[in-house]
């Protein structure tokens, strides 16, 4: 072969390398696009062959979601547990949304969790419960959220919450015989006793205040009008499952909730002051007014309040249907979770205890939430600063972090800068080619 032709041959072979190269370098280009456009679908539990909370104690959950399409509703708990020792309620049950409040997760009849998030503790012998965050509303955990139960106490948050809008701090109410005669937990108003409107509404945040639920229903103008205020502002918040017919929380047919929505709730009540100062109080004391003032001091019967350092709130009850109830909340190194259990066999507060604990652990490993509380206003900044972002927020800037990541070396700005290096390298091999090629050809003609 000719010399002239070598060296071309040279040249070709080099010009393909370079290419080669460049296609090479280009490649994570591709990679880091798929990357950052299809981002996978979070981990969703539809309860279909998940344990009940309390069986496997410490065991992951299995990476993969559970099989089974997402049910829409918990239609298997659409009605509450009967009112009145096995017979039926007398009122329909309340119609189920065609899509779960909270995202779908949230229609499951069994656990929902977070994807590869350890099992809840044991010893949960709740029908159904819920842990969330009190600032963002994302719901960390729950079982049946949206399962319909009795609410029994957990009812009164509703009515504090229409009596702290409606009725003026320092408005008289007098005391009445169907004051006295109330069933359940009474805080001692007397007949014709006088009683500043706050105060009773304290004693209702406080205590189960039976006696000063039913004065403050009638000072918003009876039971049935009360009743309707509470149902306005429930729908207000979108607490579908949340039927309320005697304010009071008794056993009667119609009366309705779920784990979910006494979440809901409870969060939307822990944004007024009145209603965060007080729940977290361990006694309170009504001051009579006129000849009847000797006052009434009465204990905060949320045992959380003794027993764990971190709570700072919450509302118990108990009934037949109901049997015990809990909503409360706690607050640790800045972040305030809520916890509900319904329909429990054993008393309530130790079973919030483990779930509160549990909740912490799955916020401090940044656990994906399930659900979303979703109430009629956006979270208050109050232990979260404007610059902390939400789960959700976190999740957004971990995937923006990660497609910087694969465009730092070859992305937007470095697959020009890739291209032109590689043109300048070609122009330069071609350059010291075509120096070589003169060079010989000028040997040759000095040694002819």
């Amino acid at each position: 072969m000719p010399e002239r032709a070598r060296q071309l041959a040279r040249l070709l072979n080099l010009s393909l390398s370079m290419a080669a190269v460049v296609t090479f370098a280009a490649a994570p280009v591709v990679n880091a696009q798929s990357t950052t456009t299809s981002t996978p679908k979070p981990g969703t539990s539809s309860g279909k062959n998940t344990p009940k909370p309390g069986s496997s104690s410490g065991s992951k959950q299995p990476d993969k979601p559970t099989d089974g399409e997402q049910a829409t509703s918990c239609t298997a708990k659409a009605v509450p547990p009967p009112a009145n020792e096995g017979n039926g309620d007398q009122l329909p049950p309340l119609d189920l949304p065609k899509e779960p409040v909270g995202g779908a997760e949230m229609g499951s009849c069994g656990a929902v969790l977070p994807k590869g998030a350890n099992f809840p503790p044991d010893g949960i012998t709740a029908d159904s419960w819920l842990i969330a965050d009190q600032d963002t509303g994302d719901v960390l955990a729950g079982f049946a959220p949206h399962a319909r139960q009795r609410p029994a106490g957990t009812v009164k948050v509703l009515l504090t919450m229409v009596a702290i809008k409606e009725i003026a701090p320092d408005q008289v109410i007098v005391g009445t015989k169907e004051d006295t005669r109330q069933t359940g937990t009474r805080v001692g108003i007397v007949a014709d006793g006088k009683y500043a409107a706050k105060d009773l509404i304290r004693a209702l945040i406080v205590t189960p205040a039976a006696d000063a639920a039913n004065a403050l229903a009638r000072e918003l103008g009876g039971p049935d009008v009360a009743a309707q205020k509470m149902n306005d502002l429930a729908r207000g918040l979108n607490a579908l499952d949340t039927r309320v017919v005697n304010p009071n929380g008794n056993d009667v047919p119609g009366q309705s909730t779920s784990a979910f929505d006494t979440a809901l709730i409870y969060r939307e009540a822990m944004r007024i002051p009145e209603f965060a100062e007080a729940t977290g109080s361990k006694k309170v004391q009504i001051k009579p007014q006129g000849a009847r003032n000797t006052a009434i001091t009465r204990t905060n019967d949320n045992k959380l309040l003794d027993s764990y350092k971190s709570a700072t709130g919450g509302k118990a009850g108990t009934t037949s249907a109901a049997k015990n109830v809990f909503v409360g909340s706690a607050e640790r190194d800045g972040k305030k979770l809520i916890v509900t259990v319904m329909r429990s066999d054993q008393q309530p507060f130790e079973q919030a205890e483990s779930l509160l604990e549990y909740g912490f652990t799955l916020a401090a490993a940044r656990s994906k939430s399930v659900g979303k509380l979703a109430g009629a206003s956006e979270p208050p900044q109050t232990s979260r600063t404007a610059d902390t972002p939400s789960s959700d927020e976190e999740e957004t800037s971990k995937q923006a972090s990660s497609a910087a990541v694969h465009r730092s070396a070859f992305g937007t700005f470095g697959l020009p800068i890739t291209l032109l290096a590689g043109a300048v390298v070609l122009v330069g091999l071609l350059m010291t080619a075509k120096r070589k090629m003169a060079r010989a050809k000028r040997l040759r003609s000095q040694t002819r």
